[in-house]
């Protein structure tokens, strides 16, 4: 079971918005993959996403690879128990 830290949502998406999206206005942009962004953060934090989903959909959304997207994600997991991500190529 992957543990978080305490606000995970705020945390990850402040990093992910300062760094892909830093023109973006939160309330007026019209970007589709800012908005992809924010409902996978969602979902995720909802428990609807796996961790494998969660970084997927992110790198797709940001345009990055798997392999970014999971090293900023892992900043925020407290402890990822019997859990070995590994990234696709």
């Amino acid at each position: 079971m992957i543990h978080t830290t305490q606000d995970f949502y705020n945390k990850v998406a402040t990093q992910l918005r300062s760094e892909f999206f830093k023109e973006e206005n939160h309330g007026y942009t019209k970007n589709p993959n800012y908005h992809k962004t924010t409902y996978t953060l969602e979902l995720f934090n909802n428990g609807c996403l796996t961790y494998r989903q969660l970084i997927g959909r992110l790198a797709n959304s940001c345009n990055q690879s798997t392999k970014n997207i999971h090293s900023i994600v892992e900043n925020y997991v407290v402890s990822f128990g019997e859990y070995k991500y590994k990234p696709r190529k």
